[in-house]
């Protein structure tokens, strides 16, 4: 693991780091306040050796120099004698101390350094005074004990030659210390509790996850914006989020140059992904951007886009569409966003996969293909076979994934079964990915820091050229006319009596002919047809309690 990855982990796991500090601090508090508080005292002790006063100077320098090597081999061998028991209990007996020769041993340490004639003697006491008053009386009871050992005509004793200061005494254990090794111990910790997770959680949080996973890129990263998800018509959006769908826009252009991208399925592994509000925001900056669009809502089993586009309840969409029971132009719904269509689902059929995957479905998406930039929000990919089936029909598959949510499983099979299912994945938008200042350095994700600001539309894909379109061996009939109600429509089940759609629908050709017929006149607004948009019958304020 290389610093960087350090860094990452950092990064990713900072609340488990936290998380192991904080009980790594509180343990050592635990510990500093069941720990008995003590003081340690420390004296000096010098081994001497007497010299007679009365020989000559160069016997004198003679003994100076026999007696100091006599001093320096007598220390190592006076050291044991300060835990004796002998000293401890005359430490006792002289300070009256209650305790037991063994433990009063125990709290005495004496050490000396090489070739040194000084022993340092430290002494652990319930306080500063006693721990002094030990230090300085096992001293004397060392020195007495080495006289008794030597015999008294021995020229080698012990002096006190630091006494210990109660100034001096030291209190154990120290509040900074236990602190210090409780943090250190915590952040340990903290990192063991990252990697664990690191470990254990296969959620796609990154860029540099979905690249673990799959080969193709990742187009965009979009910030949590309530703004977005509350409703794709408004104009008033998080500038970020913003940024991000145009960013997203961008990069589509260049993800299947050689072909174009005129038909995209948005999708994603599994329901609750955003896959709709990000269809839905990414048309409206492509229409914004200059472009004409279509948004198909291809999730025929959970149609949400009549609460989002504020239609009737019962409108015919796309399964209608599908099996002549309606109109192109009764199935399209104009937007207030200039260059936005978008054609709902319609009433929920038997048989959704069949009518996503059938040949009506790929010549409809040909022909509105020739003039438009078609978005289908297609259903997830795992549950059901739906979005499988619509890929081989559309020129490339955006895949949907939502961070922390959607694990890295999910991820490559969604991925793979686009792929077996003959379509091509174009890239991953990861979308609600934090936008706070803790997330951005937690996630490590750049999701830009612009202003809101008026970008000038970027000029639109180009189109394929104008031609004849598919000749029609024989003249179409007419489409089957919707001559009965909204009700009435939702109450006719689409594709029942027929292998491919309905009992009464028309054929392949007629289908491409009777679209071509039904074609719309224009696909924009004027100001004053989008200001009349909330007041139509079945779309406007004015029904919106019916609409949902």
């Amino acid at each position: 693991m290389t610093f960087e990855d350090v860094l990452k982990l950092t990064r990713q796991r900072i609340g488990a780091i936290a998380v192991g500090l904080v009980i790594g601090i509180a343990l050592s508090l635990v510990s500093l306040w069941l720990t008995p508080i003590t003081y340690t005292a420390s004296a000096v002790a010098y081994v001497r050796v007497s010299v007679p006063s009365d020989s000559e100077d160069q016997s004198r320098a003679d003994s100076y120099y026999a007696a100091s090597q006599l001093a320096s081999q007598k220390v190592k061998a006076f050291v044991p004698v300060f835990t004796s028991e002998p000293v401890a209990q005359g430490v006792i007996n002289t300070l009256g101390l209650a305790t037991t020769p063994a433990e009063l041993s125990g709290s005495i340490t004496a050490t000396s350094e090489k070739n040194a004639l000084t022993i340092n003697v430290s002494a652990v006491a319930p306080t500063a005074a006693e721990a002094q008053a030990v230090a300085d009386e096992t001293v004397r009871q060392a020195d007495a004990q080495i006289r008794r050992l030597e015999g008294s005509r021995s020229p080698v004793g012990l002096v006190l030659m630091s006494p210990s200061s109660m100034s001096g005494a030291t209190r154990s254990p120290s509040l900074p210390k236990h602190l210090g090794l409780g943090g250190l111990g915590g952040v340990v910790l903290g990192y063991l509790l990252a990697f664990t997770r690191n470990a254990l959680d296969k959620r796609v949080r990154s860029q540099s996850d979905v690249a673990s996973v799959v080969e193709e890129p990742v187009l965009a990263a979009i910030p949590r914006s309530a703004s977005i998800a509350r409703d794709e018509r408004s104009e008033d959006h998080d500038h970020r989020a913003e940024e991000a769908l145009r960013k997203l826009r961008t990069n589509l252009r260049y993800a299947n140059i050689d072909k174009g991208l005129r038909t995209l399925i948005v999708s994603s592994a599994l329901q609750g992904d955003g896959k709709s509000t990000v269809s839905a925001n990414l048309a409206r900056v492509m229409a914004l951007s200059g472009q004409d669009v279509i948004l198909m809502e291809g999730d025929l089993r959970r149609p949400t886009m009549k609460d989002t586009f504020r239609m009737g309840s019962h409108h015919p969409g796309l399964s209608q569409l599908l099996v002549g029971a309606t109109s192109l132009e009764r199935a399209l719904v104009r937007t207030p966003v200039a260059g936005l269509q978008v054609i709902p689902a319609g009433d929920t059929p038997p048989n959704p996969s069949e009518l996503l995957g059938s040949t009506r479905m790929s010549e409809l998406l040909s022909y509105l293909a020739a003039d438009h930039v078609v978005i289908i929000d297609a259903p997830p990919i795992l549950p059901v076979t739906d979005a499988v089936a619509l890929a081989e029909h559309a020129d490339g598959v955006l895949l949907v994934v939502r961070s922390g949510s959607t694990t890295q499983d999910q991820l490559r099979q969604a991925a793979a079964g686009i792929k077996q299912g003959g379509g091509a994945v174009l890239g991953v938008v990861l979308n609600q990915v934090p936008s706070t200042g803790f997330d951005r350095l937690r996630y490590g994700e750049d999701l830009y820091g612009y202003a809101a600001t008026d970008y000038a539309p970027s000029s639109p894909s180009p189109k394929p050229p104008k031609g004849p379109r598919e000749s029609v061996p024989r003249i179409m009939q007419e489409a089957v006319p919707d001559t009965h109600g909204p009700a009435d429509s939702a109450n006719r089940t689409p594709g029942a009596g027929s292998d491919d759609g309905a009992g009464s629908a028309p054929s392949t050709m007629d289908f491409i002919a009777m679209l071509e017929r039904q074609r719309p006149t224009a696909s924009r607004w004027t100001p004053a047809q989008a200001q009349t948009w909330r007041t139509r019958p079945g779309y406007g304020a004015a029904n919106a309690a019916e609409a949902r």
